[in-house]
């Protein structure tokens, strides 16, 4: 027992032994006030006051490389280009804490400090208008008398800024068909309507198709057998007196599976008691897969008009 005993007390000597402060963490700190300077003016275009807020030496690295032997890093003139050209590029463009986060400073043994940023970066292209917005992390060593930034190795997300530089250039994204044998689904479904043929209106819709409506609460939808008896209630409550194209319907084929029917109809209901003729625009979008069976539908029209 007393070896047991002797053999615990060991234990949690050598658990308590293993903690070696390295260093203090600080919330408020000189530095963190230096780093939001530093923000104001990359943001602003200020290229002569980052030069005092940086040293001579000053390296900007991707976090995120899949070059890190190689990552030689950006210098102090790739810094002062990227201001210029972001603070032209960009309206509001701000850096600011992400949410409830805020900034750390790390001050280890030896008197070197690193704060470490997590924050939001963000602006709208002037030109087109495309909104960035992305959480941007940094990790930001300073001099050795900690008044200047000599390296930041920061990290945002690559996938957000691709999809950006992607708006900048014209990219074909499928082809548009006027014509085409799926086209035939929604002229089938709607002729199908007019006639009051619901069941055959019916058939080209997959048994767990979702149908969206504009006049529903944002985000739900209803499933093949709730908008069937939605529009059995339509029925009993007014006489569809036409269906017909305005324009014609659009065969979108995007690079990937699937298509996608747009399609614009005026429609002619008579109100079976009043004798009232109402007239809607409505446009439905269609999602069909590769064989051409419904898989969603989304309808936008002024349902007041049906009150």
């Amino acid at each position: 027992m007393k070896n047991y005993f002797l053999l615990f007390i060991f234990l949690q000597t050598l658990v308590i032994a293993q903690k070696k402060k390295n260093g203090t963490i600080y919330i408020e700190h000189p530095t963190i006030e230096l780093v939001k300077k530093f923000d104001k003016a990359f943001t602003s275009g200020d290229t002569e006051k980052i030069k005092k807020l940086v040293t001579e030496d000053f390296k900007l690295y991707n976090g995120l490389s899949t070059n890190f032997t190689n990552n030689t890093g950006s210098t102090l003139d790739g810094l002062l280009r990227n201001s210029k050209y972001w603070s032209e590029k960009l309206d509001e463009f701000k850096i600011e804490s992400r949410g409830a986060a805020y900034p750390d400073a790390l001050e280890f043994k030896g008197g070197r400090i690193w704060v470490y940023t997590y924050d939001i970066l963000s602006g709208y292209d002037k030109e087109n208008g495309f909104k960035i917005k992305t959480p941007y992390d940094r990790s930001i060593l300073f001099n050795e008398k900690g008044d200047k930034i000599k390296y930041i190795i920061e990290s945002f997300n690559t996938l957000h800024l691709s999809k950006y530089n992607n708006s900048l250039s014209t990219i074909e994204n499928g082809k548009i068909f006027k014509d085409h044998p799926f086209i035939g689904v929604v002229r089938r479904m709607m002729s199908n309507f007019e006639r009051g043929k619901l069941d055959k209106a019916y058939e080209d819709f997959l048994p767990n198709a979702k149908f969206y409506d504009i006049n529903l609460p944002f985000g739900e939808s209803r499933t093949l057998e709730e908008h069937k008896k939605g529009n059995q209630e339509l029925l009993k409550k007014f006489e569809i007196v036409s269906i017909n194209e305005s324009g014609y319907p659009d065969l979108l084929k995007y690079n990937g599976d699937g298509f996608t029917i747009i399609a614009w109809w005026v429609v002619v209901l008579k109100h079976k008691k009043s004798k009232k003729e109402t007239k809607l625009y409505l446009h439905n979008q269609l999602t069909l897969n590769n064989e051409g069976k419904i898989q969603r539908l989304v309808d936008y029209y002024n349902g007041s008009l049906l009150n």
